[in-house]
């Protein structure tokens, strides 16, 4: 964002440059541009520095220095009301040391540092050095333009004792200063996260399987990361820092970060174990190399102003240093920072650090997911582009920084989970008011580490014709889709599923459609019945429960008439209906069974009927204190057990067997309470009983000498 006055310095430059004349003192200025954060607001340029000869012995000079960048100036100022710097230093040193020139360094305009009435004396060869250090200017305004850079022009006052070899000089050349990498997104699933008892432990988090994604954030270039110390950071008030934002958290989610960060060059790094690094809290020694290492800084605003680091390294000698503990970072209205500062950095090689941030979040039980969103960025963050007498330095604008894989060399790491799906479509049919459809889509890591998922819906036309189950997940699921057709008229209908697996993983669609057709009216169609609680042929029972086998039964109004006589439904689906045969058919032999359906009838099924044809339910033995008789809850010889069974509403007797025993007089046998068709049997079993079970039967006829037993069952005993 070059400045329009710009474009016509060379004319101002050339207007203050007159002929170099030969007794003229003759500067070569220089400045070796150094890498500057791209996204810097207050990048260090390059020491300026003019060598200077070729002038009287011992003279005194006197001259105006204006120095124009090409972005705006960002040094800090002395006031809010001074346009006077206090930052930037100017020398002379001609032979017998830099000393400072006694001359204000001011804004004239944005980019414009004016240095008036400076005076310097040569040496007695007739030469000096000046230079200007601490400069710092906007680089962020260039925008990572290919081929643009910091530049100074140099200008002075008209003079025929100073003439300089160039007017123009790189003071800085931007480049991306942060790379990042996200191991996934942290997602709040209904099933939640536990939380450890010890809360400021990093170990006790992993032995707590907390629910955690990981970020590695990486130096676009080495000393990009300094610390207060480093000479980059000369004047600031912080280090370098970095700043996570976090959001979309639910209410209750709680999220924990380690303390101290040791980087890729420490003697142990931080990891979480999902980015190719060993899981560990970090160990780190200070030494005359120095390597990596972030301390968190708590009590900073949104922007990472502000707060101390927790920690400080040690003296050099002061020995290994392991890290275990753990911050929080607070969370207002499901937002929050995490803030880390460099407190250490080696400035000669790219480095990089990685953290797990650690989710605690209790089961909601409702069936939804949420899934957040975190955002690296080198801090403090600022949108001020001008001089001031109270902004931080460094600050920066904020700029999603480029994936760090490039960097780092693990693009196509296999410990970087990749979303793959089988299906790329699903078609789905049913008539129109007809039943669900249902489809899978199987969702697949096809690589490594944790991957985790959200789905999504779009639909194209109508709405809400789509269920997924489940909607959120890790690494390996099939998730199933049902199509309903609900009250959808005939047509095509079509809608986009997304699994949404992170910045890492991926994300891939499949293409739905659903057609839908006009209903056809098909009749019911009745094809068996047997006694409900034994499924086996023979003949049923009035006033007992007995089950049709068939199709076409799903309907809104659906009826079981015998000869006419409607039974009483207690049960339907597409192929089953449970019903209580009319007691009223008495003494009949036999009667046509027909099913209607919302108006539509069954052919008529001929049915043999008589009064007894009883059967014992699946699990229906319950011992004397109505638990389900089964080898873990045997009843005890003499206690009572409940027997529940059908087919036995006719007039006449009702026995039993237990074993070889015919128990011809049951503690209780008739009706169940409370339920149509059921007949309850409560029998003492003998004292006698050997073994671990006994076979029951329960029968009945017109007298004890006629009967019809069930099968039997198999009967649990104590011993």
């Amino acid at each position: 964002m070059f400045r329009p006055f710009f474009a016509f310095l060379p004319l101002v430059v050339a207007a203050l440059f007159p002929l170099i004349h030969a007794d003229a003192l003759n500067c070569v200025p220089s400045a070796p541009p150094p890498v500057v954060h791209g996204e810097g607001i207050t990048e260090l340029t390059g020491d300026i520095t003019f060598n200077c000869s070729g002038g009287a012995s011992g003279s005194i000079v006197n001259l105006d220095l204006f120095i124009f960048l090409n972005v705006n100036i960002t040094n800090r100022l002395t006031s809010a009301t001074s346009n006077a710097l206090s930052d930037i230093t100017f020398t002379a040193d001609n032979g017998t040391g830099p000393h400072p020139i006694a001359s204000a360094a001011t804004l004239s305009g944005p980019g414009t540092l004016v240095f008036n009435g400076v005076t310097f004396t040569l040496s007695s060869s007739g030469s000096v050095t000046l230079q200007l250090t601490g400069l710092r200017g906007a680089a962020n305004e260039l925008d990572f333009a290919t081929g643009k850079s910091m530049q100074v022009t140099i200008g002075l006052n008209p003079s025929t004792e100073f003439s300089l070899s160039t007017d123009q000089l790189v003071v800085g050349q931007p480049a991306h200063g942060l790379y990042v990498a996200y191991s996934g997104d942290l997602i709040c699933t209904q099933s939640g996260s536990p939380s450890p008892q010890n809360l400021a432990s990093f170990a006790s988090f992993l032995a707590a399987h907390s629910a955690f994604t990981s970020t590695r954030v990486t130096e676009g270039f080495a000393d990009s990361f300094g610390p207060k110390s480093a000479p980059q950071n000369s004047g600031a008030e912080t280090g370098t820092r970095i700043v996570v934002q976090y959001s979309g958290f639910p209410a209750g989610a709680s999220l924990f970060v380690p303390t101290v960060v040791a980087g890729s060059d420490a003697t142990q790094p931080t990891a979480g174990g999902d980015l190719g690094v060993s899981v560990s809290g970090g160990k780190y020694t200070p030494g005359a190399n120095s390597s990596l290492l972030l301390s968190f800084v708590p009590n900073t605003d949104a922007n990472g102003v502000g707060g101390t680091p927790a920690y400080l390294p040690g003296l050099l000698g002061s020995g290994t240093v392991s890290f275990d503990g753990m911050s929080q970072v607070t969370l207002t209205n499901g937002s929050g920072v995490a803030v880390y500062e460099v407190v250490d950095a080696n400035p000669s090689i790219q480095e990089s650090a990685q953290f797990p941030t650690f989710l605690t979040i209790a089961p909601s039980g409702s069936g939804t997911s949420t899934t957040t969103s975190e955002n690296a960025t080198l801090g403090p963050i600022s949108t001020v582009q001008t001089a001031t007498a109270t902004d931080p330095i460094p600050r920066f604008q904020q700029i999603t920084p480029p994936a760090d894989c490039t960097i780092v060399g693990d693009c196509n790491a296999q410990y970087f989970p990749a979303l793959f799906l089988q299906e790329t479509s699903l078609n789905f049919t049913a008539q129109a008011g007809g039943a669900y459809q249902a489809n899978y889509v199987k969702v697949q890591n096809s690589a490594g580490g944790l991957m985790q998922w959200t789905t999504s819906l779009s639909y194209a036309n109508g709405s809400g014709w789509l269920v997924v189950s489940p909607t959120s997940g890790q690494n390996n699921v099939a998730v199933r889709i049902d199509a309903i057709p609900g009250t959808l008229a005939p047509g095509t209908y079509n809608a986009t599923l997304t699994v949404n697996a992170g910045p890492l993983a991926g994300t891939k669609t499949v293409a739905i459609s659903f057609v839908i057709t006009a209903p056809t009216i098909q009749p019911p169609s009745v094809q068996s019945a047997a006694n409900a609680a034994i499924f086996g042929t023979g003949p049923l029972t009035p006033g007992s429960i007995a089950t049709l086998m068939g199709s076409e039964f799903s309907g809104k109004n659906v009826s079981v008439a015998f000869n006419g006589t409607p039974g009483q439904v207690l049960f339907s689906n597409a192929t089953q209906i449970n019903l209580v045969v009319p007691a009223s058919l008495g003494a009949a032999t036999s009667a046509q069974v027909v099913v209607t359906v919302d108006g539509t009838a069954s052919a008529p099924l001929k049915v043999s009927l008589a009064p007894f044809a009883p059967g014992i339910f699946a699990n229906g033995v319950l011992n004397q204190d109505y638990s389900v008789n089964s080898a873990k809850q045997p009843a005890a010889p003499g206690s009572v057990i409940q027997v529940y069974a059908t087919g036995l509403s006719g007039t006449g007797v009702i026995t039993a067997k237990i074993g070889s025993e015919v128990v011809t007089q049951p503690y209780y046998a008739g009706p169940a309470p409370g339920f149509s068709g059921l007949q309850q049997i409560d029998l003492i079993l003998p004292t006698s009983l050997t073994g671990t079970t006994a076979n029951v039967s329960v029968c009945g006829g017109p007298t004890a000498a006629q009967v019809i037993c069930s099968p039997a069952v198999s009967v649990a005993v104590t011993q």
